[in-house]
Formats: C-alpha cells, structure tokens, sequence
C-alpha cells in the first residue's frame, strides 16, 4: 500500500489509488482517489491520510503536464521560463518523496502518518503552484486565440498570484518571478547594447513591424544562459547583421508589463532603435563596431549585476527569503537608472553623428527653403516654370479681348481642373515629371543645387482626398494644384527626426502655404493685368489730345469704374493674404525655426531633438491655424474666393457680371468671420501653438518661458486691424452692384 501511495504522489495511478472516471480539470481533489471507501488490512483513519495526500498527487499531475507541454522549445520564452520555474520548484518535493521511501523500506514500522508529516508544507503549496499552473495555461491559451500574445505581460499574472501571508509559496512565486525577468533582462540587454530584437515569439513589448525577411529559426534562444553577451560567430557580428536594414521598430502598449512605466518602455524603443540605425548608418567597419564596444564595454557589466541578482535568488534557500515581499524583486529602480544612462550615453553618441557629422542643421534649413517656401525666389521661380506662356499676336491691338488675349497668361500646368476619376497612369507620371523637371530648373535658376533638391523632395499627385489629412481642397472646383503633394526623401541617418507625421505635416504645411502664395502672386498679377488694361483704355483716351472730348462723350468713365473698384477689392483681398503670408513667414516660421536650432544645439540629446522638432512641426500647423477648424475653414475659402475672383474678372473685362458680385459679397463675410473668430479665440485664451520647451528640463523649461518666440492671435489681429477697419466697418467694402 505504502508504494502505491508513493507511486500515487508522483501522479501515477494503480491499484489502490486510482484515476477517478469522473475527473473534473477544475477540480484537482477528484483527480486520484482510492479505488474503494472499504478496503482490507487500511483503517478508516489511514484510508483518510491518504484521501488527503492524494491530493499532491493531483497537483503534482497537472504541475507536470504543464511542465512538459511549456519547458524547453516551445512558442513562448515566457511560458519556457516559468515552466522550468516550476520545476525547479518540484526539485524538493520530488527529494522529499525519495527520502520518503528510504525511511520506509529502513523502518518497516513507518505508516501512512509518518507521510503527511514529511509533506505537510507541500499540502498548501502544491495547490496553490497547481492553480497558478492551470491559470497561467488557461490565459495563454486565450491570448494564443485571439493571436495576441501576453509576453512579457505574464510577469504580471506571476506577480498578482502571489498569495499573502503564505512564505512558502510567495518564495516559490518569487523564483518564478526570477526565470522570466531574466529572460526580459536579456531581450532588454541584447536590445540596448547591440540594436538586436531577440523576439521569435513576439512578446517583448518592442516589435518590428516589417520583418518578411527575418526568420525565428535565425535566432537559437532555446537555452538560458547566464552571459549577458550574445551569440556570435567569428567575426563576432552573426546575428547582428541578420537583422533586416530596412526594419521599423513600433512600441506595443499592450505587452508593457503594468510595473514598469511607459516612459520606460519609450526610452528602451528609442535606444534600442538608435542603436540599430547608427550601427547601419556608421561609415567603415571601425566605426561600425565603436558604438557597439564602447557600449559594450560601459554597461554590460552593469547589466551583468542585475542578471546576477536574479540569479542568487535562484540559488537562495526558500527559508531564507520567507520573510521577504514578492514585490521587492521588481524594483525596477536598478534597472530604470541603467536605461536611462544608456539612454544619455547613446543619445549624446547619435547627436554628434546627426549634428556634426551628417550636418542635421543644414538638412533641415534645405528643407525649411522647399517645404515652408523658405526661399521665397526658389517658388516664384517654380510657378514660372509651371506657367505656360502665351506667343504675343502679331496682330494689331484694336479693343479689349485682343489685348487681353495677347497679355502673357498665368494659367500653368497645374491650374487645369483635377479630374474627378482616376487619372491614366502615364498621364498621371508625365505630369508629376513635368513638376520634377520645372522644380529642378527653378532651383538652378536660383542658384541651387538641383542634384541635391531631387535627391531630397519629391512631388507627386494625389487624386483621391486624404481623409486624416487637416488640410481642404483649396477650391470647392479643385485644379492639380490641390492634388500636389510634397514627399521629403529623408536618408536613413536622419529616420529618427524625420518621423512619417513630421513629414505628413510638412506636406500638409507646404500644400497650404503654397495656396496662400499662389493666391498672392495671383492677385499681384491681377494688379499688373488692371494696370495694364487702364493704359491701354483709359490713359489713352484721358491724357490723349481727345482727352476732354472723351470724358465729355463718357467713353471713359465706365471702364475707369469698373477697373477702379477691381482693383479696390483687389487691394482688400491683398492686404488680407499678405499680411497673413507675413504672420507665417515672419511671426511663425522664421520665429520658431531659430528658436529650433538653438534647442538642437544646445540640449546636445539626439531623443530631446526628436520630440523638439516634432514639436516644431505640430507648432507650426497650430500657429498657422490648421487645427482651428472655423479659422481653417474660413481661410480656405477665402483664398479658392480670391481665386475665382481673379479667374472671373480677367475673363470679363468690360462688364461686372453677376458672379462676380456674388464672389465680391462671400470675400466680405469670410473676412469678417475670419476676423471675428481669431477674436473669439484670442478672448477664450486659445493658445494657437505648442511650445518647443517640452522636451526640456523642468529647471531649463522655466528659465526659457520669459524669453521663448511664440506667435499670438494678437500679431495677425494688429496686422489685419491696425485701423480698425474691421472693429468699425465689419468688413463692408463699397462696391458696384
């Protein structure tokens, strides 16, 4: 009997006790019972001692099936982790049980009590391992059907399982804590050090996010070492350059372990990251291997202590450490101060490469020049590349429409209508080529670099509306311009600056300020065409030697009216775009793209330059009102207003025609709705921008708050209002009807 109780408490039925038919996975009591409640030569209360320690049995059944379906090669580094965990707790129960037997087969006068008392310990902790075991499994199946992976997010089912009050297994639940924080300590030290993802089961709370090319089967994570170095072969790179140079690292929220902060986990995505890109982005095989060593050589022995620490729990006595909490072993404290040295140590490495070596400041006044029209001369001479100039005729200029027709013509290539189905394809190309050649021959008109400009921009078209973009067509009849879009070709050594939102909202700046632009030059080209017709019609015949017999016959007097209050609404609508380009340019832009390099040059930290420039950007769309929906809207208008009014009025020279009045009324109420919403918005203390001081130190933040460049409400409002016309007359303007 005594051996088929052993047999049984290492979860082998037989004879007496046997594997119950009515088995039930959530209860563990049933699992093996005795064969009958009346059975020859055992007594009631022995028959009662083994009832109690089949029990461990039970348990120690399910331990092992989840011990052998988890430990060793398995889906998960985790679940592996915590598997050979719990067998590492069994070691003693499994010693107990072999001492057990030597005492019986010593003593023959040893019965069934002398068992449960070797075992009383195990009967609290083996039920309890047993129940965290079919939790832990239970969870991982769920998340294994929802294709959601816990990862490292099974540290917090470990540490939310330990019991209170209980020393035994709260030590047990400890060294189980141990197995997997080791295998985080060592994706977070290969991540950190070498730029290298050890993730073949995706559960480390960094992920690639385009990895066609990299196989599991590349990475041999079978066995848990105790070096923190990594495999390698001769050279001693392997793994390192398995990784795909073309890999994008993103940050999972959901495998974040809840005791660890997500400022953590953004330090570790940022190191980890610039790590790999400046180790691919270095020049020769010397400074290749510098970033690395130099790592290397000044943290991996820090590093090495933590995984030190982990291991001397392992090896600790579970009497030792009863008396201690579970929660002393995630004190992150040790390890967040690592990561944030590694941090400053490789973000001063990546600036000095960005700044001094590949000339960030540069690249970015390049593209401040392109995309923020910067060069003012650089886009003046791209719209004349675009515009397609008409032959003047031969012949004779005898009335109006002739010389009108024969008066160069602003209508460019990108003025025809946007069509409303999908362009041909090589329509679509030739067009976007034709940019590409103007852009280029803009440029070595202006004495730039066209080889570098094409190596740095792209512009294609873009026929279907972008419906995350903050930007509206420019026109409610959208030509190609407003299909234009702008596409900054970074190079690989500035990826960490130049985000997929920067540049999206560079796109979005460019496309909008180059609507204000064209609408600029086209009102000073309305101006020129006015001027030009008055010479033509009326100076003639005013200054002429027939000058008193026209005025007294009125010849002149309707054309010299008609093109006087053109060109007075025509001054209107300037005074609006060019005081609103000058709030841009000069008040925004200019302002706060100093104020960038001086933040870039001093913070001297390659992750405070990529939330500073980040911040520029979301600054500038905020400054320029492309997040105020009334204001956007209203200056949108306004310009596709000035637009048709130019387009109208250039069409119709000797008459006033109906939509031309109808254009002349909308400019006036989108004035004074734009100018009464950025008074409403000024009054309500609506800040417009967001300020380039939040990556700064909290001491150095409040020291550059007093003399910080921002652009307020109250600059556009003084430079549309300074006479108050707005304030007084709403915007009303005097006009033909």
């Amino acid at each position: 009997m005594l051996q088929e109780l052993l047999l049984a408490l290492y979860g082998f039925p037989g004879a007496i006790f046997v594997e119950s038919v009515d088995q039930n996975g959530e209860d563990l009591e049933s699992v093996l019972t005795p064969a009958s409640e009346y059975l020859p030569s055992i007594s009631n209360g022995e028959l009662a001692l083994c009832a109690d320690l089949l029990k461990l049995g039970s348990c120690y059944n399910v331990l092992e099936k989840f011990i052998r379906r988890y430990a060793g090669p398995s889906n998960s580094l985790y679940m592996a982790a915590i598997g050979f965990g719990f067998d590492d707790a069994l070691k003693a129960y499994r010693n107990v049980l072999c001492a057990l037997e030597s005492e019986y087969l010593a003593d023959a006068s040893l019965d069934v009590s002398h068992a449960s008392y070797r075992l009383h310990k195990y009967k609290i902790l083996l039920p309890i391992l047993a129940d965290l075991a079919k939790k832990i499994d239970r969870i991982y199946k769920e998340a294994c059907s929802k294709c959601d992976p816990l990862g490292c997010r099974l540290l917090d089912v470990l540490l939310s399982s330990a019991p209170p009050g209980l020393p035994g297994p709260r030590s047990v639940v400890r060294k189980l804590m141990a197995r997997g924080m080791l295998v985080f300590h060592r994706q977070i030290t290969s991540w950190l050090l070498y730029g290298v993802l050890h993730d073949p089961h995706n559960e480390f709370f960094v992920e690639r996010v385009n990895d066609a090319s990299h196989s599991p089967d590349q990475l041999n994570l079978s066995r848990f070492d105790e070096s923190v170095h990594l495999p390698t072969d001769k050279n001693g790179f392997s793994d390192f350059d398995q990784q795909p140079k073309d890999a994008v690292f993103s940050l999972s929220v959901n495998r974040i372990p809840s005791f660890l902060p997500t400022a953590f986990a953004q330090q570790v995505l940022f190191v980890g990251e610039a790590v790999y890109h400046t180790s691919r982005r270095s020049i020769g095989i010397r400074n290749h291997e510098a970033l690395l060593t130099n790592l290397e050589a000044t943290f991996s022995d820090r590093f090495k202590q933590l995984t030190e620490a982990l291991h001397s729990t392992l090896d600790v006595d579970n009497t030792a450490i009863e008396t201690s909490s579970v929660q002393c072993l995630i004190d992150v404290g040790p390890l967040q101060q690592a990561v944030s040295d590694v941090r400053s140590f490789v973000s001063r490495h990546v600036w000095h490469d960005l700044v001094e070596k590949h000339n960030l400041l540069a690249y970015l006044r390049s593209v401040k020049d392109v995309a923020l029209l910067g060069r003012g001369e650089l886009f003046l001479a791209f719209l004349d590349q675009l515009s397609t100039v008409n032959p003047s005729s031969n012949s004779a200029r005898t009335d109006t429409s002739m010389f009108l027709t024969s008066w160069p013509s602003v209508e460019g290539l990108l003025d025809r209508p946007a069509p409303s189905k999908s362009m041909d394809g090589n329509e679509l190309h030739a067009v976007e080529y034709d940019v590409a050649c103007a852009f280029l021959a803009a440029a070595r008109a202006v004495s730039l670099d066209d080889d570098e400009l094409d190596s740095r921009f792209r512009f294609y078209l873009s026929l279907q509306s972008d419906v995350s973009d903050n930007s509206d067509h420019i026109s409610t009849n959208p030509v190609l311009w407003d299909c234009l879009h702008l596409e900054i070709l970074v190079p690989p050594v500035f990826d960490l600056v130049f985000s997929k939102n920067v540049c999206r909202g560079y796109d979005r700046l460019f496309r909008y300020l180059a609507a204000i632009r064209r609408a600029q030059v086209s009102l000073q080209q309305f101006w020129a065409d006015q001027t030009a017709l008055w010479r033509h019609n009326c100076a003639r015949k005013q200054f002429g030697p027939r000058a008193s017999a026209a005025v007294a016959a009125g010849e002149i007097a309707p054309a010299q009216s008609i093109i006087d209050c053109r060109l007075l609404i025509r001054n209107h609508m300037a005074f609006i775009v060019e005081n609103l380009q000058y709030y841009l340019q000069v008040d925004v832009i200019d302002s706060q793209f100093c104020h960038l390099m001086d933040r870039i040059q001093s913070d001297q930290e390659a992750d405070l330059v990529q939330v500073v420039h980040e911040a520029f950007v979301a600054s500038l769309q905020a400054q320029s009102l492309l997040f105020h929906p009334t204001a956007r809207s209203c200056i949108v208008n306004l310009l596709s207003v000035c637009q048709q009014f130019v387009h109208v009025a250039s069409h119709s020279p000797d008459s006033v025609s109906e939509r031309e009045n109808r254009l002349i009324s909308d400019f006036q109420q989108l004035s004074a709705a734009l100018f009464h919403c950025l008074v409403s918005s000024r009054l309500t203390g609506a800040r417009p921008g967001v300020g380039l001081d939040v990556a700064a130190p909290m001491g150095r933040r409040i020291d550059q708050l007093a003399g910080r460049p921002t652009a307020d409400l109250g600059q556009l409002l003084l430079r549309l209002d300074f006479n108050q016309f707005y304030s007084r007359s709403h915007g009303t303007i005097d006009v033909i009807t």
